[in-house]
């Protein structure tokens, strides 16, 4: 699987100190580099495996993962978010023509562990296997950290997108919307569909932030939405903000559904 795409924001170049090496930015030369952290490089590679997540944060912070996952108050750990997230697979629910039905596709939100000041957050999203439906406006998808402490810097975002066999369809169907200087980085996935595959059924979003020096460890939250539209018209606006959440502005009223995670929170 190639390697994905990560692009390096301007505040984190305003801070950095070494230079951007094989598609990863060194925000501090005292800090890890988040891609040599062993899991948040699983999960870039495996974003679903949650299972397999935790389990490797257990063994190499001895910290457990939480995982926040849509139409679920709260956090679960990784075996409940395994089973919540696959539900929407099974059977075929009632909807109005052309609507996009409810269980179409789930989110699933969570923070990576790892050493000294800065942490990663990544933001999954996974349609059913049998939904294909795909066109005009464009999908977005973003993560939102909450910015209110003036603590964090956004160092890097990531993102992968995959039709449901595996083969990966980022570099002609994702782009960076929004570099989220904000605290809201935002992707767009232009979706459509090929030999009734849809080429955004799966996919990852993932961002690395920095607690800034002279900060004191802290709980930082973030949250990640996903939008799906199908059905005509154009996205006119887009923006997105921790718990405000991701607004998209539309002409010619598209079908639309978003789902989104509750807050998560992790201590750095």
């Amino acid at each position: 699987m190639r390697r994905a795409l990560s692009i390096v924001t301007a505040a984190a170049a305003a801070v950095a100190t070494t230079a951007m090496l094989a598609g990863s930015a060194h925000a501090d030369p005292a800090e890890p580099d988040p891609a040599d952290n062993p899991v948040v490089a699983y999960a870039q590679e495996n974003p679903r495996d949650f299972i397999g997540i935790n389990a490797l944060a257990e063994k190499e912070f001895g910290q457990s993962v939480e995982f926040t996952v849509s139409d679920v108050d709260g956090p679960v750990d990784a075996r409940t978010a395994d089973a919540l997230s696959n539900l929407g697979a099974a059977g075929f629910p009632e909807f109005a023509p052309f609507a996009v039905p409810t269980n179409a596709f789930s989110v699933v939100g969570y923070w990576l562990p790892s050493a000294g000041r800065g942490a990663t957050y990544m933001g999954t999203w996974d349609f059913r296997d049998d939904y294909v439906n795909g066109s005009a406006p464009d999908d977005f998808a973003s993560i939102m950290f909450d910015w209110s402490s003036s603590c964090l810097i956004l160092t890097s975002t990531t993102y992968n997108s995959y039709y449901y066999d595996g083969e990966r369809t980022t570099d002609s169907t994702m782009y960076l919307k929004d570099g989220g200087i904000g605290g809201s980085p935002i992707v767009g996935l232009r979706d459509a569909t090929s030999g009734f595959k849809l080429n955004v059924d799966h996919g990852h979003m993932s961002a690395s932030v920095l607690r800034k020096p002279g900060c004191s460890a802290q709980q930082f939250g973030a949250q990640f939405a996903y939008e799906h539209n199908q059905d005509g018209g154009s996205a006119l606006s887009v923006s997105a903000s921790f718990l405000g959440g991701l607004s998209v502005g539309y002409s010619g009223g598209p079908d639309a559904m978003q789902k989104s995670t509750t807050p998560g929170y992790l201590q750095f």
